[in-house]
């Protein structure tokens, strides 16, 4: 599960960030890879310096990173949602291209890359393997979503045949299945309207709207990855009050609650349950990495900074899980 949403901002920020839906926390946290970071490529064994510094969430390992979304210095924004039944990664490195562990994507975007059109231009020349960081750790099966400051967006996917790179023009990726798909899927719902309809003539007896909100009449309310694509374009499009930056992160977390997994409502056959663990939403101006958890609906904020962004080591921020609540008497 997971959605992952690209929002601008009436002064020109712009925003990206996703529900995390999964069975269980990974007890992550927010971490600052510095520029210039050894780290090691597992798909080929060979030792590589990060060009850029970024923030993100996720959890680190014998010094490794291993994140799920994130953004960089510069800007560029990006991260890995669950892809199941369609990833397929190869099981070998290939000689003369760029080979990866396809868990080592978004940390290897986010330390290359400057812009989209940088990393576009070098992901034809690159392989995912299904090579794991540790035995005991599988690769998962995942897409992608990356922008940048210019406010596009594209998706990756990885299958039997390949990778496919789709431009994005909603700014929102889901889940299974394939990304074309998805926009495909959106011709149904073209009679969404966030406008209350105007009364209609049924036979000779003149028929008023009551309420409001019947716009959406239609509109898809289950979990599933199409559902939950269509509902975040349509609140996407709709959402108001994105003027600045904090008003921004409030439109994108707004957004992100109408797709919001409750614990309990997706029961899996093994007994476990999916909910949204955490929600994030980065600015690519600021750098500031703003999220909440599903225990602690407070908004917190670390920002990417010239002492963290140019260290010798990863710093890693306390998770902050408990909820906090203002008593005001």
């Amino acid at each position: 599960m997971c959605t992952g949403l690209c929002l601008s901002t009436k002064d020109g920020k712009h925003f990206f960030g996703r529900n995390l839906d999964v069975p269980a926390s990974y007890n992550q946290s927010v971490q600052i890879v510095p520029k210039n970071f050894k780290w090691l490529n597992v798909a080929t064994q060979e030792t590589v310096t990060a060009k850029y510094a970024c923030i993100a969430m996720g959890i680190v390992m014998d010094n490794h990173p291993l994140l799920f979304d994130g953004v960089n210095e510069k800007g560029l924004a990006g991260g890995g949602l669950n892809f199941t039944h369609f990833a397929k990664f190869s099981s070998t490195a290939v000689k003369d291209k760029i080979s990866l562990s396809a868990s080592d994507f978004v940390y290897w975007v986010l330390s290359t890359f400057s812009s989209l059109s940088e990393l576009k231009e070098t992901l034809p020349s690159v392989i995912l393997t299904s090579i794991p960081f540790k035995p005991d750790l599988p690769v998962a099966g995942l897409h992608w979503i990356f922008t940048d400051k210019t406010g596009e967006s594209i998706v990756i996917e990885y299958m039997e045949d390949g990778m496919h790179i789709h431009d994005n023009p909603v700014g929102v990726l889901t889940n299974d299945p394939t990304f074309d798909w998805q926009l495909t899927n959106l011709s149904q719902y073209v009679t969404l309207s966030c406008k209350t309809p105007q009364p209609e003539e049924m036979g000779n007896l003149l028929v008023k709207p009551f309420g409001h909100g019947l716009g959406m009449c239609g509109i898809p309310g289950d979990g599933s990855p199409a559902a939950r694509f269509v509902r975040t374009v349509f609140f996407r499009d709709a959402v108001v009050g994105a003027d600045d930056e904090i008003s921004g992160v409030t439109a994108f977390f707004n957004v992100l609650s109408e797709v919001t997994v409750m614990k309990g409502s997706e029961i899996d056959p093994d007994g476990s349950m999916n909910f949204t663990v955490y929600k994030s939403a980065m600015c690519q101006e600021s750098q500031t990495y703003y999220y909440t958890d599903y225990y602690n609906r407070r908004i917190n904020a670390v920002k990417l900074t010239p002492d963290t962004m140019n260290a010798d080591h990863i710093t890693t921020f306390p998770y902050l899980g408990k909820q906090d609540i203002c008593y005001q008497n």
